[in-house]
């Protein structure tokens, strides 16, 4: 017999969590009945179903959803750019762990989540192997309509924020980078129009086994976020850094110019998900480095640095400044 698929679009289910309901309840949404339901029991489930639905199942957060937060004023949207197994989403798994393992942010404090099954729906996949490594959450779906937005309830100097940490596909962003206008690239369309900061995923495994073509990816994609980034922060993110030893130097050399040149004003930092100790460097340290740095720069965005314009004229009315401060 053929394995029964949800026949809602956009949603996975069995293979995935149901987007209507939280986790296992699948069989009991009205998206995902078996064909030869009898008229009664379709009833009798759609009544269970409005029983238990709510607002939010804390699961990952839809755009059409974000009208929960919108009493509490504009959530702020960080977009996670970056390739296909770039390490985006285990970069969130990773963050959540460390957080619930009693990690902190400096200066912002926990304050609740719509999205605490998604979170660790993610997280629980970081589990440690008998070689001290841990295996990586599931391929984020490829489809256009997925979207996956995790919601962090931050308060910061006396005031609540709503912080979403949107996620999708590299496969999209690729899609994306190729043509803005690709139809199969909605999500991440939505993403570079709505975020308000971007954290880029530079994977340096990628580099390892890839070389040139990882170089010219990093490059294509980041190209295209700076094209209407209209002064949003980036923050860029060397994923896998344990790996980065075995990179060979002329290409680092060649994509950290680059991307100085494409985001002069980015802060970069290296990250993994493998820990040496518990105050390792790049898995517990600067993990949360960055999104403290994200969020600082989310609340305390950089004055413009706009050129004084110079004219040349010998006219003294153009020419004259004002006197003021002058004795």
């Amino acid at each position: 017999m053929a394995k029964r698929r949800c026949t809602k679009k956009g949603c996975y289910a069995p293979d995935d969590i149901c987007i209507e309901l939280a986790g296992p309840l699948h069989e009991l949404c009205e998206f995902f009945l078996k064909e030869e339901v009898t008229e009664i029991s379709a009833k009798t489930i759609k009544s269970s179903v409005a029983a238990t639905s709510i607002p939010w199942t804390g699961e990952w957060l839809h755009p059409e959803q974000l009208d929960l937060l919108a009493h509490r004023g504009k959530p702020k949207i960080i977009g996670l750019v970056g390739s296909s197994g770039a390490g985006k989403t285990t970069y969130l798994a990773m963050l959540y762990s460390l957080l619930f393992n009693g990690k902190l942010i400096e200066n912002w404090d926990f304050a609740g989540s719509y999205t605490l099954n998604g979170w660790e729906l993610q997280a629980k996949t970081l589990q440690v192997q008998e070689d001290g490594t841990v295996r990586n959450p599931d391929a984020t779906p490829s489809n256009k309509d997925f979207y996956s937005l995790y919601h962090l309830a931050l308060r910061h100097d006396g005031f609540l924020h709503d912080i979403l940490f949107a996620d999708s596909s590299g496969e999209v962003f690729s899609k994306w980078a190729d043509n803005v206008n690709d139809p199969a690239a909605e999500n991440a369309r939505w993403i570079y129009g709505n975020a308000h900061a971007f954290l880029f995923f530079v994977d340096c495994e990628a580099i390892v086994e890839q070389r040139g073509k990882a170089k010219r990816d990093i490059i294509q994609l980041a190209e295209q976020v700076k094209s209407r980034v209209r002064g949003r922060p980036v923050v860029i993110i060397w994923s896998k850094a344990d790996l980065a030893k075995n990179m060979r130097e002329n290409i680092v050399d060649a994509i950290e110019q680059s991307l100085s040149e494409t985001f002069p004003e980015a802060t970069s930092l290296e990250i993994s998900n493998y820990s040496k100790s518990d105050s390792d460097q790049l898995c517990h340290v600067n993990n949360i480095s960055v999104a403290e740095t994200v969020l600082n720069l989310l609340t305390n965005p950089q004055p413009l640095r706009i050129a004084p314009a110079y004219i040349q004229t010998n006219d003294f009315f153009f020419l004259y400044r004002g006197s003021y401060g002058s004795k």
